[in-house]
């Protein structure tokens, strides 16, 4: 069987990709290191929408429109966590996290 949409070692990739997307939201969830976290997530967002939703590759409407929504819906969400990022690494104290942020934007 060939490799999904190209993807060498594609069950290892989507192993790593689950452990990334884990340790990411997990360090998030539990404000451990949360502003790495956060672009941890990012770091597989961006790729992951244009590596595996190439939309405008597509000739049938019905796959064009449905790579378009999951093309839009990771830069959305690496959107979202930049802007994450940028919150835990602006914020010193939030009283909610572990740890402070590794990364300090002032």
């Amino acid at each position: 069987m060939p490799p999904a949409k190209g993807v060498p070692a594609a069950k290892a990739a989507v192993i790593g990709s689950g452990i990334v997307l884990a340790v990411g939201g997990l360090m998030v969830l539990l404000g451990l290191w949360a502003d790495i976290g956060s672009l941890l997530l990012a770091a597989f967002l961006i790729p992951a929408a244009l590596l595996m939703h190439q939309f405008w590759k597509e000739s049938d409407p019905e796959t064009k429109n449905a790579e378009m929504i999951s093309f839009n819906k990771n830069i959305a969400l690496a959107g979202a966590a930049l802007m994450l990022f940028a919150f835990f690494a602006h914020v010193d104290d939030l009283g909610l996290t572990i740890t402070g942020p590794l990364v300090h934007l002032d």
